[in-house]
């Protein structure tokens, strides 16, 4: 259902060198989360043998495919390097035949059906016939590639989304066309064993459609969607594995194995010199991270609510914060979970310095810094939170006589004089998000 290419495609991506103990650790990350297929190279790399020999070690349940251009002699050399399984690249637009290729259509027509002749001859146990560029390619030639590759041996033809273009309503469309077309080639005779072609997808992320398209795409009738981790491609990359397999996991549609995929992630990452944001979604370190205060109330209550699936399924974990989008009742609950129990009516003062300190810091408290914020709060004649020099560590900070910190927490929070801006009560309470 899923083929990875970040071996291939990813390393392919502009800045991008991945040790061999990079790609090891990519290969036992796919085999953990359960990715049946992957390429892992292509026909003339230097490595290819060694990549097809590490990956038989090292993931044996993992079919290993090389790609190769449409030429006979590049299956001659995947096949002396080991391979059994080859993805073809065939472009199917007029632009890429004619400035890319220099060929007309019969003429590429006849250089597939060469090169399926020389995979048979090969041995080659699985064919992919990839159709680069299909989203600017005449519809009708896309489909009249497809019957030819079915006709000559083919075991999977690929819709490539080259340059990003296709929408998921587009895609849904040509799928639903495309097999429609294999089932007429079949039951015409023109390729007999059509029904045993399987349908592939390769989208490109230029528009930021790649994981939507490939999901809608298996959806719809295709078997097979090229991922990559983080979707590391050319440009904009490609649809996106830890996003794809959580979907179809959540969707009831595969059983994958999703834990180890935020580690994997951060291998990539940082083998690939990424940043993740935080927020990216199934790797992302803050997107089970709850404060404002509607949020936070529902999540306590039953955490369905607003998560999609509970962290444990992609290996991560729920933190809860509270800062200046939180209410009485996440800071009430907040303190409880360090035995901190204020007396009620001192609630509203506690919520108030907690949105004025994160206001200043421009983030959630630590528990640390909730802890002795309540403290310094609730003494009758205590320092206000931020005369008392909360360092966002949760260290205090020495104070001068004036009740001045001697250093400020971050320069975006000063008033350019060394001396942090304080939001007046009246401005710390626009804007904030209340709990019903």
């Amino acid at each position: 259902m899923l083929l990875d290419t970040t071996l291939r495609e990813g390393e392919q991506s502009f800045g991008t060198y991945l040790s061999m103990t990079d790609r090891e650790r990519i290969l036992r990350g796919l085999a953990a989360v359960g990715v049946p297929e992957a390429e892992v190279g292509w026909a003339g790399r230097d490595d290819l043998a060694d990549m097809l020999a590490l990956a038989a070690r090292v993931a044996p349940g993992l079919a290993a495919a090389a790609w190769c251009r449409c030429r006979p002699e590049d299956l001659r050399a995947a096949v002396a390097c080991g391979a059994r399984r080859v993805c073809v690249g065939v472009p199917v637009s007029d632009a890429h035949l004619a400035r890319r290729l220099g060929l007309g259509r019969p003429a590429l027509l006849d250089q597939l059906a060469a090169t399926l002749a020389e995979a048979r001859m090969l041995g080659i146990e699985h064919v992919t016939v990839g159709m680069e560029d299909a989203s600017r390619a005449d519809r009708s030639f896309v489909f009249a590639v497809a019957r030819h590759a079915a006709a000559h041996g083919a075991h999977r033809v690929r819709l490539s989304d080259t340059v990003g273009l296709y929408t998921p309503l587009e895609v849904a469309d040509m799928v639903r066309a495309l097999r429609a077309e294999l089932e007429v080639a079949r039951l015409d005779g023109s390729a007999p064993r059509a029904r045993r072609v399987s349908i592939g997808t390769h989208f490109h992320n230029d528009c930021g459609m790649a994981t939507a398209n490939a999901l809608t795409a298996l959806e719809c009738g295709a078997d097979c969607a090229d991922v990559s981790v983080l979707g590391l491609g050319e440009r904009a990359g490609v649809a996106r594995l830890e996003e794809l397999a959580a979907a179809l996991v959540v969707r009831g549609r595969a059983a994958f194995d999703l834990a180890p995929l935020r580690g994997l992630c951060g291998h990539v990452a940082q083998a690939a010199s990424l940043s993740v944001p935080r927020h990216w979604p199934v790797a992302g370190r803050d997107i089970f991270a709850v404060e404002s205060g509607l949020h936070a109330h529902g999540v306590r209550r039953d955490p369905s609510l607003f998560e999609p699936f509970p962290p444990e399924l992609v290996g991560g974990s729920r933190r809860m914060g509270v800062g200046r989008k939180s209410g009485v009742a996440a800071v009430a609950a907040a303190l409880a979970e360090l035995s901190i129990l204020p007396p009620p009516d001192q609630l509203p003062a506690i919520v108030e310095a907690v949105r004025e300190l994160s206001a200043t810091l421009r983030r959630p408290l630590t528990p640390a810094e909730l802890g002795e914020l309540a403290g310094i709060t609730r003494s009758e004649n205590g320092p206000s939170p931020v005369q008392a020099g909360i360092r966002p560590d949760g260290d205090a900070l020495a104070v001068r006589d004036s009740g001045t910190p001697l250093s400020t927490t971050s320069p975006t929070a000063s008033a350019g004089n060394g001396t942090p801006r304080l939001p007046r009560t009246g401005e710390a309470g626009r804007g904030r998000i209340r709990e019903a």
